[in-house]
């Protein structure tokens, strides 16, 4: 496979995981600050200041007035802004032209749907709406995003090109689950239970940001104790979204890519990472879970850092 076709669907990979985890991260954290603003006006504002923490130097783009809802930066900045590299809007132009530049790899139905996904965003930044029309263009765009996963799903080839696709997006998901739970935790952890009720929504939240909140309820039913949600996003191994499984995505690709010649630096790294979040003392390595989710974010990069050595570089 030709270094620069590899390069182009591990990044179309990265960029629409990214698009959609930011989405539903935009979705979640608005839908959270609706229902506390109006009697605990500090953690709505700390929900929308954490997406800032979640999306390493962003920054919001464009001032609005002071009494603007306080969503509208937000979506302004993380949905329509397509100069703000941590933007849907921006996540999906640079999808599109990864696409583009290796149309030959794939099918009718998938470049189709993420062509019109973009425009959808596009059309939505020129209208410039307000904050509830943000809202709806973003849901719309979140069902548009799953329609892109749904043509890639089924109609894309089980080759080498698909392999480096779900790579990139395996990689990109278990570096944006590791920050945002990086996060979300200390305020989650490090403070006494005052409300019972808002404590369990903040902690339905947490799991609504990484799309596992049915997958948790039907593997620990309804109690929202602060260790049972750390090991569920951390060592579930069937959850799609949680560590564990998604290092194990990782390390199938790669070994995939590799055959069965000698390991590559980035298997080794996914695999050491996979052994650690399945193997280690679960319940010694969730009391230190922060110090687990830096190492995590710290294999990733240097995981993608030997990709690009050995694959990427023409």
């Amino acid at each position: 496979m030709l270094s620069r076709v590899a390069d182009a669907v591990y990044w179309m990979g990265r960029y629409l995981e990214r698009a959609e985890n930011i989405t539903r991260l935009l979705l979640v954290t608005d839908d959270f600050a609706t229902e506390t603003q109006g009697f605990a006006e500090d953690l709505a504002q700390a929900a929308w200041k954490d997406v800032l923490a979640i999306l390493p130097f962003a920054e919001l783009t464009a001032p609005v007035s002071a009494f603007a809802p306080l969503s509208l930066p937000y979506l302004q900045a993380f949905f329509v802004d397509g100069r703000n590299p941590y933007s849907v809007h921006y996540s999906l132009r640079k999808a599109r032209e990864n696409a583009r530049a290796v149309r030959e790899a794939l099918t009718v139905e998938v470049f189709t749907s993420i062509n019109e996904t973009f425009r959808g965003v596009e059309a939505y930044g020129e209208r410039r709406p307000d904050a509830t029309g943000l809202r709806d263009a973003l849901a719309s765009t979140h069902k548009g995003l799953f329609g892109i996963v749904g043509a890639i799903e089924n109609t894309l080839t089980r080759d080498e090109a698909w392999h480096f696709f779900k790579l990139g997006e395996a990689l990109e998901r278990i570096y944006r689950t590791a920050l945002i739970m990086r996060a979300k935790l200390p305020a989650l952890t490090g403070g006494a239970r005052t409300d019972e009720p808002l404590y369990y929504t903040q902690w339905r939240s947490l799991l609504r940001s990484v799309s596992s909140l049915e997958n948790y309820r039907r593997a620990r039913g309804a109690g929202m104790e602060a260790d049972l949600v750390v090991a569920f996003l951390l060592f579930d191994a069937h959850s799609p979204r949680s560590l564990r499984a998604t290092s194990a995505a990782m390390k199938d690709c790669l070994d995939r890519i590799g055959g069965n010649g000698e390991l590559s630096p980035a298997a080794r790294l996914a695999g050491r990472l996979h052994a650690d979040l399945a193997y280690d003392d679960e319940r010694a390595v969730r009391r230190a879970s922060l110090a687990l989710l830096d190492r995590v974010v710290d294999a990733v990069t240097r995981m993608h850092e030997a990709l690009t050595a050995q694959y990427f570089v023409s």
